[in-house]
């Protein structure tokens, strides 16, 4: 019989839990990124009490955000809450807060701010970067808006004069059913390069560096070269790496996992966790060529990963299996710890993650008002976390470290100078907002 008395399939699509995402909800900061955070500087000093007005607004237009987790017998489930968001003060980077908990009253997203800084952060069950790009500039729209500046929707973000749908907050993942899938090129499951990262040290600051740039400094280079802006950073991380941490003639593969939106290759306008987990591999063998050439290798290797048959392929493989183990009958925490392994297990293929969640959008008279943005990925149990972002001209590496050796940033900063990139960087501590479903608020 069935101990589960919490229902993860629903008549109302919000509760509804998705295929793959719900992995998140087991997992701990310490695991997986479970947290990642936004960064918006604003131009004038933040002003909370509009802040939490603000997030009221947007939780009308986006019911999928007002909600909290319940930790039942077998699983974990979607439940409203009936409190009010709240806007919570950060003295710097570092984050005393658990999500989920009465930190935020129960919310799966936290709203901080300090000084003329808005610091956005979502769990990884509700959405993935893209929703909740969605969910940020409803909310900073909904706040300009309450400042009394003079700003208008170009018909881009998600407000109160729109509707919402419920396929907003669809599974996506049975979508994959009705396209093609293929497992042919799949990258072959091998050791890759580790830094071993001490359980002890899972809950340490983390240093983060924001490494910035002209777009078109970077794609005046691609375009005389070949490859691609993921495959370029890519290559710049992967030798920064090798110089950094490689001895004497060491050669050895260094792999990225990389999430890739699947949104192109079907199309939802669901905000939910919604990609395919793919590996970029930089082979030992390229270190050995130049920067051009190993960014085309990198590129012409990872186009067998991101075709679509095998983009649809691997993600339908690896979200029914999560969904699988999520509606399975066993006892919480057994399934939490069988979770957590699991998810451990499958980062730990790659040397680290790296993200790219393309350009931040915003209308051209929201733009004055917010000067710079920023994201990060945070490391969980990998020695690195990479994010790459762009805002207004500019593209932005975040590059989260577990060790803060800085001679990494150094030797990134000479390859981006090799082909002709001039990068200023900001370095400083960081800490994620903790995760663990034992701290959730009832």
């Amino acid at each position: 019989m069935m101990k589960n008395n919490h229902k993860t399939v629903h008549n109302d699509p919000v509760l509804n839990v998705d295929t793959y995402g719900n992995i998140f909800m087991y997992a701990t900061h310490r695991d997986l990124t479970t947290s990642p955070r936004h960064i918006i500087r604003m131009s004038e000093p933040v002003q909370p009490d509009l802040l939490q007005e603000a997030l009221e607004l947007a939780l009308i237009r986006f019911p999928q955000m007002a909600v909290g987790l319940t930790r039942g017998e077998t699983a974990y489930s979607y439940r409203y809450i009936d409190k009010p968001p709240v806007v919570l003060p950060f003295k710097n980077h570092l984050s005393p807060y658990w999500m989920g908990s009465e930190d935020t009253n129960g919310y799966l997203f936290l709203c901080g701010y300090t000084r003329n800084t808005i610091i956005l952060e979502y769990h990884h069950c509700t959405c993935d970067g893209h929703g909740f790009d969605e969910f940020i500039r409803c909310v900073l729209f909904e706040y300009l808006t309450l400042c009394g500046k003079p700003v208008e929707n170009d018909g881009t973000i998600r407000t109160r004069e729109t509707e919402f749908d419920p396929q907003e907050c669809e599974d996506a993942f049975p979508l994959l059913n009705n396209v093609p899938r293929s497992g042919e090129n799949h990258h072959d499951d091998v050791p890759s390069f580790q830094i071993d990262q001490p359980e002890e040290m899972l809950d340490s600051n983390e240093l983060v560096t924001e490494i910035a740039f002209p777009f078109a400094q970077m794609k005046s280079f691609l375009k005389r070269n070949g490859g691609t802006p993921l495959t370029y950073v890519m290559t710049a991380l992967s030798r920064a790496m090798a110089q950094t941490y490689f001895k004497d003639g060491q050669r050895e593969r260094i792999a990225a996992e990389v999430p890739m939106d699947l949104r192109p290759l079907v199309p939802s306008k669901t905000t939910h966790f919604f990609v395919s987990l793919l590996d970029l591999p930089f082979l030992p063998e390229y270190f050995d060529l130049s920067f051009a050439e190993a960014c085309r290798k990198c590129s012409e290797y990872f186009s067998t990963q991101r075709a679509p048959e095998h983009s649809a392929w691997w993600a339908k493989a690896n979200g029914d299996n999560v969904f699988s183990m999520h509606n399975s009958d066993m006892d919480i925490e057994e399934k939490e710890q069988l979770m957590r392994t699991r998810a451990r297990n499958y980062v730990h293929r790659n040397s680290f993650i790296l993200t790219n969640i393309g350009a931040f959008h915003l209308p051209e008279s929201m733009q004055k008002y917010v000067l710079d943005y920023a994201a990060i990925l945070p490391c969980a149990s990998m020695p690195f976390g990479v994010l790459v972002s762009s805002y207004n001209g500019y593209l932005k590496i975040s590059l989260a470290q577990r060790d803060h050796n800085m001679d990494l940033v150094r030797n990134l900063l000479d390859n981006l100078a090799e082909t002709g990139v001039r990068a200023t960087t900001y370095s400083y501590r960081f800490h994620t907002t903790w995760y663990d479903g034992k701290h959730l608020a009832e």
